[in-house]
């Protein structure tokens, strides 16, 4: 099918090509949102969400089955949560906005992009240490031991809230000071933990439902939730969204039982539940 660019897909290429120089990681993610846009049916209805990376497996599964009730079509933008609000700032296109955190949410509500009283608290998650299962750590098994590896990584906290509790939680425990020069900073979580596949890095702080689904990788310590900020994931509908109605529909699907199912798959907890 040949291109066909309207007034609005234009501007929105404009703004995604300007974010892209502001936000280089969400480069890759740019071109997918414009060719999505090109390509799709004038005539189908479509939802824009931005949402956390740690969230691409759960999102994903359950697309199919919202876009087979609706007859909607989900477009993903999948991202550091604070790379995401910076976008949706500048202008991004986006309907919904899911983060790992309440940091990236709070940082559009100050900007009148949400509301707050609309944000939805989806799931909770849990930190964890992660190291590679054939690795020099295999045996991991005391936090202390973070100070004797080579490199470690977390998520950028001035991208990812996942970053902000990794840091958070090591300075608790009385650590960071120790291994923040030999601490590699990842776009986002998953790449935090794809250093640890490929080996560039001993160990990564991440969230036990990245390690769940990934191969070569273990998790080797659980990480007190007393040590950090409880880690929650606030959705809401943003304020220019195109598809308001539609917004607010896909959120409700996402507590549904189909969905919660699915996030329990994934390692995901209600927020109604306690994670120890």
């Amino acid at each position: 099918m040949p291109f066909s660019f309207s007034g609005k897909h234009l501007f929105v290429i404009f703004k995604l090509v300007n974010l892209a120089i502001f936000f280089p990681f969400a480069f890759i993610t740019v071109i997918t949102v414009v060719f999505s846009f090109s390509c799709a049916n004038p005539e189908t209805q479509r939802i824009m969400v931005f949402s956390a990376a740690s969230l691409v497996d759960v999102l994903q599964e359950t697309a199919p089955e919202f876009e087979k009730q609706t007859g909607t079509k989900l477009i993903f933008n999948f991202a550091g949560s604070q790379t995401l609000a910076g976008e949706i700032s500048n202008g991004g296109p986006a309907d919904i906005f899911i983060s790992a955190g309440h940091s990236p949410a709070r940082f559009l509500v100050d900007r009148g992009h949400i509301k707050e009283e609309n944000i939805l608290e989806l799931v909770e998650n849990v930190l964890v240490v992660a190291t590679s299962d054939d690795g020099e750590y295999v045996n991991f098994s005391d936090i202390a031991e973070l100070a004797n590896m080579h490199r470690i990584a977390i998520a950028d906290p001035d991208l990812a809230p996942a970053g902000e509790y990794a840091k958070e939680a090591l300075h608790n425990i009385g650590i960071w000071s120790a291994i923040s020069r030999r601490t590699i900073l990842a776009a986002d979580v998953r790449t935090a933990l794809a250093y640890v596949q490929t080996g560039d890095v001993d160990a990564a702080v991440v969230y036990i439902t990245d390690v769940s689904i990934a191969k070569g990788v273990s998790t080797k310590l659980f990480i007190n939730g007393m040590h950090h900020t409880p880690i929650v994931y606030p959705a809401a509908v943003v304020e220019n969204a195109r598809e308001p109605v539609l917004g607010k529909e896909y959120l409700d699907f996402l507590t549904t039982a189909y969905a919660s199912s699915v996030f329990e798959k994934y390692g995901f907890a209600s927020v109604k539940e306690k994670i120890n």
